[in-house]
């Protein structure tokens, strides 16, 4: 018959059981124990046991604190899930796209222009129109010609200050 002392040693497990256990190499379970200094449980045949209870929080923690900031650094990942982080990204901007949710920047260049390029005709023939069709004098046409300048130059200054942005971001 076997000789059972007490029933909690059976959890308590060496380094080499706790190693072929969870398929970890045991010089990664004795350092990990090492840096965490876990107390062993006693001695078994002369080497130290330990108790999973305490051992298992060691081996499954994450290494650091696991904020979002740290999870999502593809910097501060492991290449495998570095990897696999840019992969989902790159499939999310695909859906994005395939949704119509993400827009390629030469289309909004391209639309932008075009709306730019429209109201700035209408603003254009504006004094021309009022003048001819509602018999404004010139002094009217002058004041409302500076009106149109202005809101031109606003326009523009807009426009250059999101290209700088968006050259500065790229």
């Amino acid at each position: 018959m076997s000789d059972i002392s007490r029933i909690g040693d059976a959890y308590n497990w060496s380094v080499a059981k706790i190693a072929e256990a969870f398929g970890i190499d045991r010089k990664t379970v004795r350092k990990k124990i090492m840096n965490a200094q876990v107390a062993s449980a006693g001695n078994i045949r002369g080497n130290p046991v330990y108790a999973l209870k305490d051992i298992g929080p060691v081996l499954f923690a994450p290494d650091e604190a696991a904020t979002p900031e740290t999870l999502h650094d593809p910097s501060r990942m492991d290449p495998k899930s570095r990897k696999d982080w840019f992969q989902s990204e790159n499939e999310r901007v695909k859906l994005e796209a395939a949704l119509s949710q993400l827009v390629p920047a030469n289309e909004v260049h391209r639309e932008m222009a075009m709306m730019a390029k429209s109201v700035l005709q209408v603003l254009d023939t504006w004094p021309d129109r009022l003048e001819r069709d509602h018999g404004w004098s010139p002094h009217q046409i002058s004041e409302a010609q500076s009106i149109v300048d202005e809101i031109r130059e606003a326009l523009a200054a807009e426009i250059r200050s999101a290209d700088i942005v968006e050259e500065s971001e790229s």
